[in-house]
């Protein structure tokens, strides 16, 4: 006796009323995890750090607008600071939401080092200004310094998992090993990106040494800054992205306008030192982000030409495709 269709199909999750839950989604940036994707460890992270990181902001926007406010003398240096602080928690809150719905390993791993920039910021305000006397700046230095760890322990472990795993490279480009360590160079390589332009910002912004323009040279060195930083963060993903060989030799050929630019900071900011009319805690922190800022340029350049030799092996193709499904799910 012949069996019908309805005895030999199986039983499928929708037969019993369940709804398969869903680990990726696709999106404009390409594939990306859902909530229910998460595992309890990744949602306590972004708990955690959405609480430090909110608070920072909103600690630190009281201590702009006050600084705003007065008319005290030291307060436009507040302002500078607070205006930084506020800069780079913004760009950690994305490094936190991007690297655990992306996977992305080296973000966790590059959000734990500007978490690290965050305190340095938040220390050399503190010792600066006499903190002490500031409730709010020492109740947001007791804060970073509690939560802080925190984020470096779950970090630690989910950018392991993460590394270890590899899943969703898995679910981008396959099973080809060749393509998912090209997945990996092109992904480290981009973490290095978004690091070199937030300290490039950085670095930018510290040309208002009393809170605002002073001079010519500083508006023309901000808008100038502000412009190429954020042309050459585009260029460079575009470069990377789409395999653009010529887009990636001028990007190199760019490279060195930022080195240059750390170098006139760091000299400007020796004369300050050496002036007791202009000595304060910025000169410092341009010593110090001089530093970072040129070894992550140097490594940034270094890991685009690891990922200029892989152009043509078929991890453009995989973007691709991946996008234009995203693009698809996502018009209106």
């Amino acid at each position: 006796m012949a069996s019908t269709e309805d005895e030999t199909d199986p039983i499928t999750f929708e037969d019993l009323g369940i709804k398969p839950r869903e680990a990726t989604k696709e999106t404009i940036f390409g594939k990306s995890r859902t909530w229910d994707d998460l595992q309890k460890e990744e949602i306590l992270f972004l708990i955690v750090s959405f609480i430090s990181l909110v608070g920072t902001i909103a600690m630190t926007s009281y201590i702009m607008h006050e600084a705003f406010m007065s008319t005290t003398a030291g307060k436009d240096q507040d302002f500078t600071l607070a205006l930084l602080l506020l800069l780079n928690t913004i760009i950690c809150i994305y490094y936190v939401i991007h690297g655990v719905m992306r996977e992305r390993p080296y973000e966790i791993i590059i959000f734990m080092v500007a978490c690290i920039i965050v305190i340095m910021y938040v220390v050399i305000n503190f010792v600066t200004t006499d903190g002490w006397n500031n409730n709010v700046k020492l109740a947001r230095l007791i804060a970073i310094c509690l939560l802080v760890p925190v984020n470096f322990f779950l970090g630690s472990i989910i950018a392991l998992k993460y590394h270890q795993s590899g899943n969703l490279i898995f679910r981008s480009v396959g099973a080809n090993v060749e393509l998912q360590e090209a997945c990996r160079t092109l992904y480290f390589s981009e973490g290095l990106l978004k690091l070199d332009f937030q300290l490039e910002i950085s670095l930018v912004i510290l040309i208002l040494r009393k809170g605002y323009v002073t001079s010519t040279l500083a508006t023309t060195v901000l808008a100038v800054g502000i412009i190429f930083s954020i042309g050459t963060l585009i260029l460079g993903y575009i470069a990377m992205r789409l395999e653009k060989k010529y887009l990636t030799w001028i990007f190199w050929m760019l490279s060195p306008a930022e080195p240059a630019y750390v170098i006139y900071r760091v000299v400007r900011a020796g004369e300050d030192v050496n002036d007791p009319n202009t000595k304060d805690a910025l000169s410092e922190i341009v010593f110090a982000f001089a530093a970072v800022a040129l070894v992550i340029r140097l490594l940034l350049v270094t890991w685009t030409v690891r990922v200029y030799r892989q152009f043509g092996r078929g991890l453009r193709n995989r973007h691709i495709i991946s996008d234009r499904q995203g693009l698809e799910e996502n018009d209106i």
